[in-house]
């Protein structure tokens, strides 16, 4: 087991004022960068839908991503010790503002698979980094609100991508314009704080994968969150027309789900510094057991099927936020760097194999499986947990 051991924020020898400029232009970043990329997997999706490409090969493009994002977030922490975190972000987000650029200069599906793939690479960097930092600069009787903050905008960036994108259409350069511009704006406020990068000791303790042993709780939360987010997003509107829903509302319970995501993020953060990180992952894990049979059963009362989603949404999102909350408590040095890594690879995981489980569950129990799938991933989410609580209070 791994024992909670002193914050990051001791050697993190900054004025309170300091702080908050670094959480603010680390949000800005997560912001900016977030519509970005919310923005263009639907374009690229619908790019390729335009053009007669194979479903099965926009979904390759898709997973391209992700994958990259996998393979490189293990490496990130001995990356991030050589040349600093501030100076990680920059260099990667550059790169992967160049792969945004090339995308419409090349035509084939190859290319792309390629591009995305690399972009996923470099992307992983600041998406550990960030977590890593953010981490370190909260305090500990506030980072459950500060990495709710984190969660909310992160939820709501990516929210927006798509609606930006529904207004300015696919055509043309336009698209690539806005995701380079997003992108590129991400980077300045890093630039504004790369003094205040800190430099992450190698502090004793477990490493690398055996993080994965000594909180297993943390990485499951990880991993529910990722399946349930993706699933939904690909199969909520269809499981609305299957079940006879109105075709805009289908659309609707969608953004009813995300909506949860955003907005509860902050009551659960406050709950968390209030009562403790674990409690509220039980409570989570609880609501998103019980949430597919309550829509099950609400389906012919759209209000009260609406305030299920929302809180289901809420409550699966936070369990990503909670996840980040322990690591930051128990972690310190490298050490946090390592777990944020594997964090962002439990989560890219589930990214990856959620959706075609969720698409086979569908197909096995028209239309319900996929939400009963989504239960099943709580469920074992929860058992872990509770296994997990009994033996640190045995």
């Amino acid at each position: 087991m791994l024992d909670p051991i002193v914050s990051e924020e001791a050697a993190y020898s900054i004025s309170r004022r300091e702080r908050r400029l670094v959480l603010i232009a680390l949000l800005t970043s997560v912001f900016s960068f977030s519509i970005s990329f919310g923005g263009i997997v639907p374009w690229m999706a619908l790019t390729l839908e335009s053009a007669g490409t194979d479903p099965v090969l926009i979904g390759i493009v898709s997973a391209a991503n992700p994958i990259g994002v996998m393979l490189m977030a293990p490496f990130v922490s001995r990356i991030t010790q050589r040349f600093g975190l501030a100076n990680c972000m920059i260099v990667s987000g550059i790169i992967g503002v160049v792969t945004i650029l090339l995308l419409p200069m090349f035509d084939g599906v190859t290319a792309w698979i390629i591009l995305r793939l690399a972009n996923g690479f470099v992307g992983a960097i600041p998406w550990v980094v960030t977590e890593t930092w953010i981490n370190v600069v909260a305090e500990k009787r506030s980072r459950g609100r500060i990495l709710a903050m984190y969660g909310a905008v992160m939820s709501t960036g990516y929210a927006s991508g798509p609606l930006i994108l529904g207004f300015i259409g696919i055509e043309g350069f336009l698209p690539i314009v806005m995701f380079v511009a997003l992108s590129t704006l991400s980077l300045l406020p890093v630039f504004l704080i790369r003094k205040f990068s800190p430099t992450l000791t190698n502090e004793p303790g477990m490493r690398g994968w055996t993080l994965l042993i000594a909180m297993p709780t943390v990485f499951a939360a990880a991993f529910l969150s990722g399946a349930v987010d993706t699933s939904f997003f690909a199969f909520l509107p269809i499981w609305g027309l299957r079940v006879g829903l109105d075709p805009t509302f289908s659309v609707t319970i969608l953004s009813i789900f995300i909506a949860g995501n955003i907005v509860l993020q902050i009551p659960v953060g406050w709950l968390a510094d209030r009562f403790g990180s674990r409690l509220l992952l039980a409570v989570c894990g609880v609501i998103c057991i019980a949430s597919p049979f309550l829509v099950y059963t609400t389906i012919q009362t759209p209000v009260l099927m609406s305030a299920v989603l929302f809180l289901w949404g809420g409550s699966a999102w936070a369990t990503y936020t909670l996840g980040l909350i322990e690591i930051g408590h128990r972690c310190q040095g490298t050490q946090l760097t390592q777990a944020s890594s594997l964090f962002v690879v439990m989560y890219t995981v589930a990214n990856i194999t959620a959706p075609p489980l969720s698409g086979f569950a569908m197909e096995t129990w028209d239309p319900h499986g996929f939400i009963a799938l989504a239960g099943m991933f709580a469920v074992l989410f929860t058992t872990i947990l509770v296994l997990r609580t009994r033996r640190r209070s045995g």
